[in-house]
């Protein structure tokens, strides 16, 4: 039998103790990982700590509560817990009514519409944690740009709480949580009203450095089309160094320049309507902004399957290929009829040899996995984009003599 004077959790240095809490607590510790970069959490094996005994329940709910911060929002709309879930990856630990009823968050956002039929809908509440208020804020900007004006009728309303300290004590937040709080609202534009209140009362510094993010205006079509073809241009010399993976990561950024995000296997593409005018400013006067957009989009899926065929990564290469391709069948009807090369190949298309590339290094990607009468399929199209193209007629080549 163990002595009683055995050391113990309880018999370790306080400080000790702390840094263990620190590891089973923090948000990253609960966090599930699912694919396509969505996340969602459980804390049902870190909050065993509150049931071991009292003194470890204290010291234990002291830094979950340092270390998890929530925030709590209502809005009109009842499609957005869906929307900001699915489109822009933000997990959500509540919603309905047990969301309504929490108390422990330390900011309520709080989303109106005045002036319209929907704000006398039933509000919908959701409850999310402060490390991913960043990405509520940042779908909410996507929405705007979809749905252009659309800030024009909304309110918001922030307002910030200390959810544990006791009523008859003074209500304090240090300064750095206030700004994690409330400066990611600087995404949020354009907006009919914004309020800040709170107990305690936010700092005037913090509430003035936020109205003065939120007057700095969206990047023009124009400007978010040259960053994208920067970052591309990035990624492509790094992919001719050999840096793959780099490629990859800056091709991703440069899609999100232009407001389509790519996590995992999905891709959200957002701000359609923002794109659909004639651009005004160099490199670009006089085009539509969605041609050079879709411009742009081909030559990023035809790098990247470039990159995936340099990593013989075939998965994800065919992936990345058909998608494109898919879309491109669905328009010639290639996915419901059996048509000739020369119909499906849409020469037309202003990047025609980037969709060409694109059927070459998929039929590539079908090719190393053994599937060639696909491979064969695509590669005949490829060569009509192509048709001088050693590479296509090569492939091409040893294909008819092996398949006839």
């Amino acid at each position: 039998m163990a002595s009683d004077s055995a050391p113990h959790f309880l018999t370790l240095p306080p400080e000790i103790r702390e840094q263990v809490y620190h590891l089973l607590l923090n948000p990253d510790a609960s966090r599930l990982s699912h694919p396509d970069e969505y996340t969602d959490y459980n804390y049902r094996n870190a909050l065993v700590l509150f049931r071991l005994n009292r003194q470890i329940y204290y010291e234990a709910r002291k830094v979950f509560r340092d270390l998890n911060i929530f925030v709590r929002i209502q809005t009109p709309f009842p499609n957005a817990q869906d929307y900001v879930a699915f489109e822009g990856h933000v997990p959500i630990l509540m919603k309905g009514q047990p969301a309504a009823r929490f108390q422990g968050q330390s900011l309520n956002v709080v989303i109106g519409a005045p002036d319209t039929p929907i704000q006398e809908a039933e509000p919908n509440y959701i409850v999310i944690l402060l490390d991913d208020l960043e990405k509520f804020a940042k779908i909410w900007l996507y929405s705007d740009l979809t749905n252009p004006g659309l800030n024009r009728f909304l309110s918001l309303e922030l307002d910030m709480r200390d959810p544990y300290t006791p009523d008859w004590e003074e209500k304090r937040m240090p300064k750095w949580v206030q700004r994690q709080l409330l400066m990611p609202f600087g995404d949020v534009k354009n907006l009919k009203s914004l309020t800040i209140k709170g107990d305690p009362k936010p700092l005037a510094s913090i509430e003035t450095e936020l109205r003065a993010q939120q007057q700095i205006p969206y990047p023009t079509a124009e400007q978010c089309l040259s960053e994208c073809a920067r970052l591309k241009t990035e990624g492509n010399k790094e992919l001719t160094a050999g840096n793959y993976h780099t490629a990859l990561r800056l091709y991703a950024q440069a899609w999100e320049a232009m407001f389509i995000i790519v996590k995992g296997r999905q891709r959200h593409v957002h701000a359609e309507a923002y794109f659909s005018r004639e651009l005004h400013d160099e490199p670009y006067k006089g085009r539509h902004g969605q041609a050079e957009r879709l411009q742009l989009r081909v030559q990023l899926v035809a790098n990247t399957c470039l990159a995936y065929l340099k990593l013989e990564d075939w998965e994800e290469l065919i992936f990345w290929g058909m998608r494109t391709i898919g879309m491109m069948q669905q328009a010639t009807g290639a996915n419901e009829h059996d048509i000739s090369p020369e119909d499906e190949a849409m020469l037309g298309f202003p990047a025609a040899v980037q969709l060409g590339k694109i059927y070459y290094r998929t039929a590539m990607g079908y090719k190393a996995l053994g599937v060639k009468d696909q491979a064969k399929k695509l590669l005949r199209v490829a060569k009509v984009y192509l048709p001088r193209d050693e590479n296509v007629s090569r492939e091409l080549a040893e294909f008819t003599l092996k398949l006839g």
